[in-house]
């Protein structure tokens, strides 16, 4: 049984866009799922169902006890991929992506990026399998000035360089804005519409992921 994801800390996340970010979740044993895939998945929890048709370019989540599962995700009479996951006390998150060319899935929560004492991290991954090369631009709280997050910036057919890093500064606001190249470059800075803000306090982190939009073009999600 598949449950909308709850938008939290709204004082601190700040959406410029038509598309609302997607909020951290605490306290809620699940499975977040990112389909950045070119088809709907289903996801099966230790071999039991759990989730349906999960469209491309969605966010969902399923429901899974805390403890070690394995989840396999599946396209409709086609590819599928298994992983191991460690679901704790809050929504761990997965990613169905390509890779080689077939499904694969890979795990987003980030363990290892310690955010030091007074400052705030962000990283932004690429899993708009449509969108092609992007750019990603962004201002943070120590500069104010568009600084592109990296080049080039596409789509990866491996798994292993999904691992973007995060970009360090100090608490306040980022401001992330994404386009196509090159049928969007005439947008630029000022016009797009995929644009995210961020206001953290000293601490805290965020992945961002870039996503299809439905009927073109890309869209931001904050997925915490």
């Amino acid at each position: 049984m598949r449950y909308a994801v709850a938008l939290l800390g709204l004082a601190l996340l700040t959406a410029c866009a038509d598309d609302a970010p997607v909020a951290p979740r605490v306290g809620a044993p699940g499975i977040r799922l990112v389909n950045g895939y070119t088809a709907p998945v289903d996801v099966y929890v230790d071999g039991v169902a759990a989730g349906s048709s999960i469209g491309s370019a969605t966010i969902d989540t399923v429901t899974a006890t805390r403890g070690t599962h394995t989840i396999r995700l599946q396209t409709t009479g086609g590819a599928s991929t298994t992983i191991q996951v460690t679901v704790g006390a809050s929504l761990n998150t997965l990613a169905a992506i390509r890779a080689g060319g077939t499904l694969a899935s890979v795990t987003l929560d980030d363990t290892n990026s310690v955010v030091p004492a007074g400052a705030t991290k962000v990283r932004v991954l690429h899993l708009a399998p449509s969108a092609g090369e992007i750019t990603v631009m962004r201002t943070q709280p120590d500069y104010a000035t568009p600084v592109q997050w990296q080049f080039p910036f596409t789509y990866s057919d491996n798994i292993t360089s999904l691992g973007n890093p995060f970009y360090q500064s100090t608490p306040g606001t980022w401001d992330i804005r994404a386009w196509r190249k090159p049928s969007e470059d005439a947008l630029g800075w000022a016009a797009t519409t995929a644009r995210v803000t961020l206001t953290l306090g000293a601490g805290e982190k965020r992945t961002v992921v870039v996503l299809d939009r439905p009927g073109g073009g890309i869209r931001l999600e904050v997925i915490g």
